[in-house]
């Protein structure tokens, strides 16, 4: 082995140790209130432990909660930190995984409730979820600006239909805490059904727009407007497209947000402020040492023993199969977010695809390439969440299939797809002879290229029930992938099942 991969195995390791000796119950008996360092670029300073009801006195103490409910979406361990993108792209048909520390078991579906890529995640979520119910149970006692108060009960509100929000894509029935856990008591909690989790997410959200102010000057931090788009997506995954249609239409018609007309120069970190008007709502990351957390995302995609424009080591840990790769059309400027060819360390190109090379059968991701990064884990590039290219393809969706081919569906995608292009005219525009089911297969086609690579494609398949056809994305290094009708819902992680005596596993694990 490499040293390279040594050096990630061992990062790796002392993150999975940490994560072992977490319980559960433990974070949330600590009132939710363990404040992560925060993804947001804010300038509070986090706290330690605290009871509630001896901390949430002033305005400042209610602006430090907060920062806890932001706290498990970054940070090293935090969702974003690896497993948000993780679990859901290595079990997809666009990315694969090195086969290190057990990021194979995604992409060959050989895990069970054990994972600890699973728990991670899951304890992120309610970790997220539990904050944001201590911070709205106390909050209201704390002499503040009356304006401010209920901006902060709406973020927290937002934040917890995130969190939600992606309990309910991964697990489907979760439990519905609305409340903050206090004692042992407790933590035993049945599941709710999805459809309910959706309401509440939903109930969530609205109260959210209402109370969020219309533009905000602080990075990472979501508005009204974002509410909304939140609010179209949801619908959508809930089956509801009359409202995804409406909510998406909303933001559209509002000009708040709009598509950046470079495509490539959307992922480059040094325009992050000028790129916000495409990034709706990101996970936000920055290079500076010893402030908020960087990413590691570019150590990750960078292949090992890359040439000098990376002045830090890099893992080399994950790759685009080069079959998807291969799909794009030539004058697709977003192919060129990936390539098969790199210079090492000796000013050498090496070509991925030589079947004569160790490497052979796969391209690397410069999605997210920092080469100003100052560390492995110091990249600047934000991950985001919500995009407007993808309110424009769920308005798209959510027309074709609550009325069928409209001009208004059309428009919404041939827009996506003429910037994907360089072009203005209608040369790759959709045919005007599609059927309703094709054109929601051209959308969903689009959408995979859109949004490669950023946590979305596996839920697009599993919302869909398609997910069983990534048995046929195959390569040099996974020749099968057991893909199985369970595998539409990820298992309760098994820590969890142990210490909720009312939890039941996820049907068919």
């Amino acid at each position: 082995m490499t040293d390279q991969n040594n050096l990630e195995m061992i990062i790796e390791k002392q993150k999975n140790n940490k994560m072992k000796h977490n319980n559960f119950s433990a974070i949330i008996l600590l009132f939710g209130c363990v404040l992560f360092i925060s993804c947001s670029k804010l300038e509070e300073k986090p706290y330690s432990f605290f009871a509630p009801s001896q901390f949430y006195n002033t305005a400042t103490d209610a602006e430090a909660g907060l920062t806890a409910v932001y706290g498990p979406l970054g940070g090293a361990g935090g969702l974003y930190g690896r497993v948000g993108w993780q679990v859901p792209d290595y079990s997809a048909d666009q990315m694969f995984p090195r086969a290190v520390v057990g990021r194979d078991a995604l992409t060959t579906f050989n895990y069970d409730p054990s994972l600890p890529f699973l728990l991670t995640y899951w304890q992120n979520c309610y970790a997220g979820i539990n904050n944001a119910n201590v911070l709205l149970v106390n909050v209201d006692k704390v002499n503040m600006n009356a304006t401010r108060k209920k901006q902060i009960i709406a973020e927290a509100k937002f934040l917890r239909a995130v969190y939600y929000f992606h309990l309910v894509k991964n697990w489907g029935d979760v439990p519905l805490r609305k409340d903050p856990i206090s004692d042992v008591g407790q933590t035993d909690i049945a599941k709710s059904p999805r459809k309910d989790v959706y309401g509440f997410i939903i109930e969530d959200l609205k109260s959210a727009e209402l109370d969020l102010p219309a533009s905000t000057t602080v990075r990472g931090r979501p508005r009204s407007m974002v509410a909304s788009a939140l609010l179209s997506k949801v619908y959508l995954y809930n089956e509801d497209y009359t409202n995804a249609a409406a909510y998406a239409k909303k933001v559209i018609d509002s000009n708040v947000f709009g598509l950046m007309p470079d495509v490539i120069g959307l992922w480059n970190p040094n325009n992050e402020d000028a790129n916000r008007k495409e990034m709706i709502f990101a996970v936000e990351y920055t290079r500076t040492q010893n402030t908020n957390p960087g990413t590691d995302i570019t150590a990750f995609n960078a292949p090992a023993g890359s040439g000098t424009k990376y002045s830090f080591s890099v893992f080399g840990s994950q790759f685009a199969y080069i079959n998807f790769y291969k799909s794009f059309n030539d004058n697709d400027k977003r192919k060129k977010l990936m390539d098969t060819t790199f210079v090492n360390t000796l000013g050498a190109t090496v070509i991925q695809t030589n079947p004569a090379s160790a490497i052979y059968d796969r391209a690397f991701i410069r999605k997210y390439e920092d080469p100003q990064a100052t560390g492995a884990n110091q990249g600047e590039n934000n991950f985001p969440i919500l995009r407007y290219a993808d309110v424009l393809l769920i308005y798209a969706e959510a027309l074709a299939r609550s009325t069928g081919v409209t001009a208004a569906a059309m428009d919404a995608v041939n827009m996506v797809r003429r910037r994907a292009f360089g072009v203005v005219d209608n040369t790759y525009d959709l045919s005007t002879t599609l059927t309703a089911p094709q054109l929601i297969d051209a959308i969903l086609q689009e959408r995979s290229y859109e949004l490669c690579f950023e946590a979305d494609r596996w839920y697009d398949l599993t919302r869909t029930n398609k997910y069983l056809q990534v048995a046929s994305a195959l390569n040099f290094y996974y020749v099968a992938r057991a893909v199985q009708p369970n595998h539409r819902w990820f298992p309760i992680p098994t820590q969890e099942v142990q210490s909720n005596l009312l939890m039941v596993q996820t049907t068919g694990w």
